[in-house]
């Protein structure tokens, strides 16, 4: 018997940076990365410019992915009003919302949760996050999973109405969730070794001898990136109301 047929799950990558040369040449920029990440999910990424002044209307993909930036979510940047306000009209329209790294902590400023850098500095390397909550969708999660990071600031509260869904001592708000729409993980999924090891050598000055070394010794960990593309995939599926194709039997 075979299993119920999949819609294909179309999904807008609201792009807010690009990453550097060479970093860019070894893995590809944003965009690729995601798709990488997704593509064996059954996702049909679109990519959008979300620092555009027109930006697309929220039914265009059947979820939206908000992904990381070098720049701070509090920054005087003349597009952030306009996309905070885009992500607020998703909310109200019950879109579903998935925001990683910079998108994790703009969906959080957005509802009102402070957002500012760690006490701790810098937060860099394969990062182990102990699962707290359940997993989104039809996903499964085991006790904890292990993504790179790379960033500064952090959520310091949750916001209204969410929920935690993972921790780690040095990034206590890992990833939240708000109902069954949006889902956010401070981590980088899509964000591979090589490319990382070449971005932290590019800081070294800005991280601190120490802790680059500390995130160079963690790089050849394995990472649960699949899991949590997974993870995205099927958030984003579940609330938008489609099926999940099953295998034939």
């Amino acid at each position: 018997m075979s299993g119920a047929e999949s819609i294909p799950l179309r999904v807008g990558l609201l792009v807010v940076d690009s990453i550097d040369e060479p970093h860019r040449s070894i893995a590809g920029d944003y965009f690729d990365l995601f798709e990488q990440l997704l593509a064996p999910h059954g996702v049909d990424l679109r990519s959008y410019d979300g620092r555009s002044s027109d930006l697309p209307g929220h039914g265009a993909c059947h979820g939206w992915i908000v992904p990381g930036s070098r720049e701070s979510v509090y920054d005087d940047l003349d597009w952030l009003p306009q996309l905070t306000e885009w992500i607020l009209g998703a909310i109200d329209a019950e879109v579903p919302l998935v925001g990683v790294c910079f998108g994790h902590q703009l969906i959080a400023q957005a509802l009102g949760a402070p957002v500012a850098k760690s006490d701790g500095g810098w937060n860099v390397g394969a990062i182990d996050y102990d699962v707290l909550g359940e997993s989104p969708g039809s996903a499964e999660l085991p006790d904890s999973f292990r993504i790179l990071a790379s960033h500064q600031d952090q959520v310091l509260e949750l916001p209204p109405g969410a929920t935690l869904l993972a921790s780690a001592p040095s990034c206590p708000i890992a990833a939240y969730s708000i109902g069954d729409q949006v889902y956010c993980v401070q981590g980088h999924p899509e964000f591979v070794p090589e490319q990382v090891a070449s971005i932290y050598t590019s800081r070294i000055d800005r991280l601190g001898r120490g802790t680059y070394e500390a995130a160079m010794r963690s790089l050849d960990r394995s990472l649960d990136n699949d899991l949590v593309g997974a993870w995205i995939a099927a958030a984003i599926r579940s609330a938008a109301g489609l099926t999940i194709n099953t295998e034939s039997t």
